[in-house]
């Protein structure tokens, strides 16, 4: 059984490893076409769900930013939040060029790229380790 995990681990570093540039092509390739500015955090959009049984409510709390190109004021509900977000705050926003009301916190499109690539370096580490110990010959499987 454990020979079996041992063949079988390897593939999990390799699908996140593909996870994580397949993210990354993705998120440039999206974004290839959009310009960056400043916005500033003017409040916040709160939304909640109940649970399947009714009973507990799911909030999501997204910050709504406002940005001007051009002399134009435009505003959207972001994309990312954090605890550090104030209202006042300002934030890196990146807008496309050919419809400049399309936009998003530029710091939220890292997130699922770095979680996939923290992961596969998380499991890529017990197989270094593996094969560090295999060759000292402190273990032999």
């Amino acid at each position: 059984m454990i020979s079996v995990l041992l063949k079988l681990y390897p593939i999990i570093p390799i699908v996140l490893l593909t996870v994580t540039v397949l993210l990354s092509i993705n998120f440039r390739s999206k974004t290839s076409h959009y310009s960056e500015c400043t916005g500033i955090i003017t409040g916040f959009y709160e939304n909640t769900t109940e649970n399947r049984l009714g009973s507990y409510e799911n909030k999501a709390i997204s910050p709504i930013v406002s940005y001007s190109v051009d002399g134009k004021a435009y505003e959207f509900i972001g994309n990312y939040y954090s605890t550090s977000m104030k209202v006042g705050n300002e934030v890196n926003v990146i807008y496309d060029k050919n419809n400049v009301s399309r936009a998003t916190i530029k710091t939220g499109l890292y997130f699922a790229p770095i979680i996939t690539g923290s992961l596969t370096l998380l499991f890529l580490l017990p197989i270094i380790i593996y094969f560090i110990l295999k060759s000292k010959g402190i273990i032999n499987f």
